[in-house]
């Protein structure tokens, strides 16, 4: 008893003796937190140049090249030992006929080859993309540039990304793509055939990729596309070359040939055929990703909007009619608009660096400057409308066939209107927008931004440049396990029934209640009630005018008689909050609501 006594009071003095080591901590959290280990791939080995700090002289050495790999079959087994996890997958998802509100929605999955006979086998969305950790300015920019492999499943929420692959950039031009994709292929294969046991589940569930995701310049390197977009054939989707791009706005032009899976293999096999070639109509080589069953890379159609949107044409063409409103108002005006404009408490941190941000409110800084029917101005109001349709979470099979119209109509008065100017290869690829959008539904469920922020991470992480990707992927692994063992609900409220969540910093938020006749119905929240574990929002209604199309926004007013009205959390379709803002200049008693999406 007396031995048992002083162990416990040793244990209290001394609380983290089990952990006070590197090893220790790793044996522990292996135990308790369910880590999966990365494990280390060699690709071959080099001659290098190291430095002898005695000596100050630089030897020749051979150096081992690596990469980190997270085994994938055995994260998917640790992510279904998770209730939550497991729940989510059971309850599945359905949505309303007629409708693309999902992944699940399009017509790729309704004839892919296991995810049409298998309603519950698990889709994998890859994500490929580059980060710099270094100073992008400085002179080791290139040197220890890395890229990663993310997986996310489209039964969990899109902002739970895991980790697959990290690796030095450079690699990939000494050993080639496919020598890094061979372990994730190799397990993908076990899980497309095989497929993995589930606790919950009967039987085996099948598991293959749905989509692979990334800016088109990381697609084309993954896939062995040209990486140039000043090729001939620089477009994924179709056979166009480059010079016709400035003539064909439309992929039911008779000049466009699609790409299909038997014109990619016959691409494929004479780049075998013929190694002197550099490329093939745009294909350079093969993707290990094509030995898969389920999966081509000739049927990837996922797009990108912040990459061909906000970072490509919003900006090349905001800069066009920034430069057409300079010859109304002077330039020092134009740079007190943009900065003293209210953009409201929602977009208090984009503010016009946000390009999302900035181009949807031009309509409310600068429409009073121009004349309605101006046709400078109807080329913004048009590339808003790409982009609402591009960046709303619900579409109709009428609003794709709207898309197509409004980019042809849109490219072909760019080129009325600054005819000098060159279309940008991302102009061609909105044209393939339609059919993706039919295909796999909403591309706002598949662009980088939300994968982007996981670079962030491992910057922050990132204190060494010795073995960089193994420490990387362990310190991810580790913070992984944690996040998981200490997992939430989505719903977070306060101690009582009343929740004062809805007025922060004297902003009362507003929200889209329902949609009647092509018109929203907009209500402003006062209060947060919560009932049953159901979140009740009090609100007061809003009378919707009409919209405004010089503007670009809903004008709305308050009512003489206040008229309110309560909304369930569940049953709001557009989750986002808007503000009440006034255009420059103009003073009435109406309020305006810049749209973000179009509402259904």
């Amino acid at each position: 008893m007396h031995i048992r006594i002083t162990k416990a009071f040793s244990e209290i003095e001394n609380p983290f003796t089990s952990l006070n080591t590197v090893s220790k901590r790793k044996s522990y959290f292996k135990e308790t937190c369910e880590i999966v280990t990365p494990v280390e791939k060699v690709l071959g080995v080099r001659f290098g140049n190291r430095r002898n700090k005695k000596t100050g002289t630089y030897n020749q050495v051979l150096v081992t090249d690596k990469f980190s790999y997270v085994p994938i079959l055995q994260t998917l087994q640790s992510i279904f030992k998770n209730s939550k996890t497991s729940s989510m997958l059971k309850s599945g998802r359905s949505s309303p006929d007629g409708l693309y509100v999902d992944l699940e929605d399009g017509l790729y999955i309704k004839a892919h080859p296991l995810f049409s006979n298998e309603s519950h086998a698990l889709k994998i969305q890859l994500f490929y993309d580059d980060f710099e950790p270094c100073n992008p300015l400085g002179s080791k920019k290139v040197s220890h540039k890395i890229g990663g492999i993310y997986f996310t499943l489209n039964l969990i929420h899109v902002w739970t990304t895991y980790l697959c692959t990290l690796f030095h950039t450079q690699d990939i031009k000494t050993y080639g793509f496919n020598a890094i994709l061979e372990p994730l292929v190799s397990d993908l294969k076990v899980l497309e055939t095989e497929g993995i046991e589930v606790q919950f589940f009967n039987g085996r569930l099948r598991v293959s990729i749905f989509q692979v995701t990334g800016d088109n310049l990381g697609l084309h390197c993954l896939f062995g596309y040209v990486e140039s977009f000043s090729a001939r054939y620089c477009c994924r989707f179709c056979l166009t070359e480059k010079e016709k791009f400035p003539t064909v706005f439309c992929e039911d032009d008779p000049s466009v040939t699609l790409r299909s899976k038997d014109i990619h293999l016959h691409h494929c096999e004479a780049i075998q055929a013929n190694p002197t070639l550099i490329h093939v109509y745009g294909v350079k080589r093969s993707c290990l990703l094509d030995e898969l069953k389920s999966f081509s890379v000739s049927e990837n159609f996922s797009v990108d909007i912040m990459h061909d949107i906000l970072e490509g044409v919003a900006q090349y063409e905001m800069k066009l009619v920034l430069e057409y409103l300079s010859d109304f108002i002077s330039h020092r005006e134009l740079q007190a608009r943009i900065h003293s404009f209210n953009y409201g408490y929602t977009e208090s941190k984009n503010k016009p660096s946000g390009t999302w941000c900035f181009v949807r409110n031009m309509p409310l800084i600068f429409g009073d400057v121009v004349q309605r029917g101006d046709k400078c101005w109807q080329l913004l109001l048009l590339l808003l409308q790409i982009v609402n349709i591009a960046f709303s979470p619900i579409l109709t099979e009428g609003l794709t066939i709207c898309l197509k119209h409004v980019i042809a109509e849109h490219h072909r008065l760019f080129k009325h209107l600054f005819p000098s100017k060159r279309l940008l290869p991302k102009h061609h690829f909105l044209i393939n927008y339609p059919r993706c959008i039919r295909l796999l539904g909403p591309v706002i469920h598949m662009w980088s931004m939300r994968y982007e922020s996981k670079h962030y991470y491992f910057k922050k992480q990132l204190k060494s440049f010795k073995n960089v990707t193994k420490t990387l992927a362990i310190k991810h692994q580790n913070d992984l396990a944690y996040k998981f063992d200490l997992a939430s609900t989505a719903i977070k409220k306060g101690p009582g029934k009343m929740v004062a969540l809805c007025d922060l910093n004297g902003q009362k938020f507003i929200i889209c209640s329902s949609v009647d006749i092509d018109l929203p119905k907009f209500c402003q929240i006062r209060d947060i009630f919560v009932q049953d574990e159901e979140v009740l929002l009090i609100c007061v209604v809003l009378h919707t005018c009409y919209f405004d199309e010089h503007f670009h926004s809903v004008k709305v007013s308050f009512k003489e008689v206040e008229e309110w009205k309560i909304v369930s959390v569940n049953e709001l379709v557009y989750h986002k909050p808007f503000d009440l803002q006034m255009t420059y200049g103009t003073q009435d008693d109406f309020e305006y609501i810049v749209p973000n999406c179009v509402f259904i």
